[in-house]
C-alpha cells in the first residue's frame, strides 16, 4: 500500500506566507503548524494560522499566542467567530478552543449578554439559529439556552438584525494557480484596507466572504511570487494567476528595454 502524503507548513520571512512541501507519510494530511503565527512585519495574524487555530492544528504555544492576541484585538472577534461559521460550513472539521471556546462557553453561562451581542454580527441570525455549534465539542448541552433563537422574533432583534442586513456579505471564490497552472497551496488572499484574509485549500481554491453593497480590492500573495490586486464584486468567481518575482522584474526590464 503507497503511503499517504502529509502537508508540512514552512513560514517564509520577510513576507509572512506559508509555504508547503509535501513529504511521504502513512497517516492523512497531517499539519501541525509550529512557526510564528504572526507577520513579521505588520504583526498581524496570518490568514493560514487563524484557520488553523480554528481547527485545532496549532501547537500549544501558538495557541497560547493566538489567544492573547485574540483578546487584545476585540474588533477581531467577530470576523474570527464568523470564520469558523464558513469553515464549518464548508466542511472543515473545526474544533473550538481556547478563546473560541470560552466564546461558547459564554452562550451557556451568559445568554444575555451573547443575545445583545450576537444581533450586531453580520453572521448574528445565524449564531442565533445554531448552526455554528452543531456538532462541535461546545459544552453547551446539546442546545442554544432557551430564549436565544426566540430573541430574532423581538421587536428589538428585529430592528437590530434589519441595520445588520446593510451589512450583508456576499461570496467571492476562486483558485490561485501558478505559472505553470499548477494550485498554490496556502496562498493568501486579503481584503485590503481589513484584517479580513483567507488562505488557500489543496486544491488552490479560497472562498472570502465581502461586504454586499460595496466593492471590494483583494489582494493575492504567496512566497516567492509578486503580489497582485484586484478590484472584486461579491458572487463572482475570481481566478488568479501568481508568476515568481524574479520572472515578473524581467518582463519589467524587457519592457523598458522596448
Amino acid at each position: 500500500m503507497c503511503p499517504t502524503l502529509a502537508l508540512s507548513a514552512r513560514f517564509t520571512a520577510p513576507t509572512g506566507f506559508l509555504s508547503f512541501t509535501s513529504t511521504p507519510h502513512h497517516n492523512l494530511f497531517y499539519m501541525k503548524l509550529t512557526s510564528t503565527p504572526f507577520h513579521p512585519a505588520t504583526g498581524e495574524l496570518l490568514p493560514a494560522y487563524r484557520d488553523a487555530y480554528l481547527r485545532g492544528d496549532l501547537s500549544s504555544r501558538n495557541t497560547d499566542l493566538v489567544d492573547a492576541y485574540l483578546k487584545n484585538n476585540k474588533e477581531l472577534a467577530d470576523a474570527t467567530l464568523l470564520r469558523f461559521y464558513e469553515l464549518k460550513n464548508n466542511g472543515h472539521a473545526v474544533k473550538p478552543v481556547g478563546w473560541v471556546q470560552r466564546q461558547f462557553d459564554l452562550i451557556r453561562t451568559e445568554p444575555e449578554r451573547f443575545r445583545r451581542r450576537a444581533a450586531t454580527l453580520v453572521v448574528g441570525s445565524a449564531l442565533l439559529g445554531g448552526a455554528v455549534f452543531a456538532g462541535t465539542n461546545t459544552p453547551v448541552g446539546g442546545e442554544i439556552p432557551e430564549g436565544v433563537p426566540a430573541f430574532a422574533e423581538s421587536a428589538e432583534a428585529n430592528a437590530e438584525l434589519n441595520s445588520a442586513s446593510l451589512m450583508r456579505t456576499v461570496s467571492v471564490r476562486g483558485r490561485i494557480l501558478d505559472e505553470n497552472g499548477r494550485p498554490l497551496v496556502g496562498a493568501t488572499v486579503w481584503h485590503k484596507g481589513t484584517r479580513n484574509g483567507v488562505s488557500t485549500d489543496a486544491n488552490g481554491a479560497y472562498t472570502m466572504r465581502i461586504p454586499a453593497s460595496q466593492k471590494a480590492t483583494l489582494q493575492y500573495g504567496y512566497a516567492g511570487y509578486a503580489e497582485e490586486e484586484v478590484e472584486v464584486k461579491g458572487g463572482r468567481t475570481e481566478n488568479m494567476t501568481l508568476v515568481p518575482r524574479d520572472q515578473q522584474q524581467k518582463a519589467k526590464k524587457r519592457w523598458i528595454l522596448f
